[in-house]
């Protein structure tokens, strides 16, 4: 475990980016027979409208833990990638953070087959700020999906074990993946002849969380999963009188004199 002082950039993000999912999933958007339909999974309204600055509701948001997973199997093999970051809240005012990434790329165990003289491109050069799926599938029997799930949990019933590592790298052939939490965000991508499967988080004013699939091929299968847990911590009674005492005296400000 890394205890270190954080700015709080990539936390605020994250959760901004929380609470416009709700508006990016209630686009609608046109998928092919054969390609899984794009799905988001947010949480209601009303939680998210409860949450201001470092609150939800009487809550405190004393973590964040965000897990990336995408699974390809290619006319050329399988590759797999995943990364999980927790950042929590410390009692020296800090915060301790724990990271895991792992990669794997295999020539064998192949599936489906490429499609000569067809390119799919520039599904994965979009830029969004909030959330964005993109599946661009060029082929028959393909079946891609991507799914961004966000949900509320108790610091205490979050875990899991960690290895340390910031970046993983496999290959295989003519096959890499990967995946990175540097630079205030994150990175996940899968290569192969017939196209990638990527995910990133991106901090900052300009930031924002993507998920895309390019590929051109026939009978290919993969995924993108992201799930980020925003975690809750009961505010002390103290703290509560504190922040009601607060909003009384901005209040007062605003009568007039």
């Amino acid at each position: 475990m890394n205890t270190r002082t954080l700015p709080l950039a990539l936390f605020g993000t994250l959760v901004g980016m929380a609470a416009s999912a709700h508006a990016e999933a209630a686009r609608p958007a046109a998928a092919a027979e054969h390609i899984k339909p794009v799905r988001v999974e947010v949480v209601d309204e009303d939680t998210l409208g409860r949450i201001s600055g470092k609150f939800h509701g009487a809550d405190m948001l004393v973590g964040l833990r965000i897990e990336l997973l995408s699974n390809w199997r290619t006319a050329d093999g399988s590759m797999s990638a995943a990364g999980t970051l927790q950042i929590q809240r410390n009692a020296n005012g800090g915060f301790d953070v724990q990271v895991d990434t792992r990669s794997n790329a295999q020539a064998a165990g192949a599936a489906g087959t490429p499609l000569a003289n067809a390119t799919a491109s520039g599904g994965d050069q979009i830029s969004v700020n909030g959330v964005g799926q993109v599946v661009q599938v060029a082929g028959d029997g393909n079946r891609f999906a991507n799914l961004t799930a966000i949900s509320f949990t108790p610091r205490e019933a979050a875990g899991g074990n960690f290895n340390g590592n910031t970046a993983s790298t496999s290959s295989s052939g003519n096959m890499i993946a990967s995946v990175s939490f540097e630079g205030g965000g994150a990175k996940l991508g899968l290569s192969a002849p017939s196209g990638v499967l990527s995910q990133s988080v991106i901090s900052g004013a300009n930031g924002g969380i993507m998920q895309a699939a390019r590929v051109a091929g026939q009978d290919q299968v993969g995924s993108n999963l992201m799930q980020l847990q925003l975690q809750t911590a009961t505010m002390p009674a103290l703290q509560q009188q504190q922040q009601g005492v607060y909003q009384a005296l901005a209040g007062l400000r605003q009568l007039p004199r």
